[in-house]
Formats: structure tokens, sequence, C-alpha cells
């Protein structure tokens, strides 16, 4: 992959934590913090593994578009064991859902796959 879109997917994934940072404080602390606790108790291991949660987030971001959303995701599917190429089938299965926008979205998908390779959550 091209090492701009790699940096690109770097640069995603810090832009949404800094996000997430500003809009942590005062007056949306409170909100915030109640979407953390959610996302945290959702993605616990549970009938599916964290691993099989990434995926299917993974999956679900390409057919939403959302650049950001592939980049955090794929981090945090890495973190969690996920391979390349289970991450490449995911991409697939939003193939299936989403037809040609999701293929314009695989791209994305390798760019983050390449930017977060070894890198922990």
């Amino acid at each position: 992959m091209s090492e701009r879109g790699v940096e690109a997917m770097r640069d995603a994934t810090g832009e949404l934590a800094d996000t997430m940072s500003k809009m942590s404080k005062a007056p949306y602390g409170a909100t915030i913090s109640a979407w953390r606790r959610f996302t945290a108790a959702a993605h616990a291991d549970g009938a599916l593994s964290r691993k099989e949660k990434e995926l299917i987030a993974i999956a679900v971001s390409i057919v939403k578009g959302c650049e950001r959303c592939i980049s955090y995701h794929v981090r945090s599917a890495t973190a969690n064991g996920a391979t390349r190429e289970e991450m490449i089938e995911a991409g697939f299965v939003a193939m299936i859902m989403d037809g040609g926008p999701a293929l314009a979205h695989m791209g994305v998908l390798l760019d983050a796959i390449d930017a977060h390779r070894g890198e922990a959550s």
C-alpha cells in the first residue's frame, strides 16, 4: 500500500482519539463517559470474542464508509489477535452486503492493516 495511505490511517486513528478526548471534557463528559462504558460492555468477550466483534465492526465500518472507524477497528482487531487474512475476509463480507461502495473501501482497509501492523490498542 502507499505510504501516504498508511499515514492517513494512522492520522485518522489519532484524530479520532483527539476528538474523543476533547468531547470527554465538560459539558459533554458525562455523555462520552456513558458511551465509553457502553462500548466497553458491548466489546467484552461473551458469546462472541472481542476479536470476532472487531471483525464485525470492520465490516460494518466499511459498509458505513467510515475511514476513521475502519482504522480504529483494524487497530483493535490487530491488538486482539486478528490476522490480515481475517480482516480482509471481513471486508469481503461487507462487499456481499454493500457491493461496489464496499469494494471502494478495501484500499482503506489494506492501508489500515499496514498502518497498524504490530500495534496494541
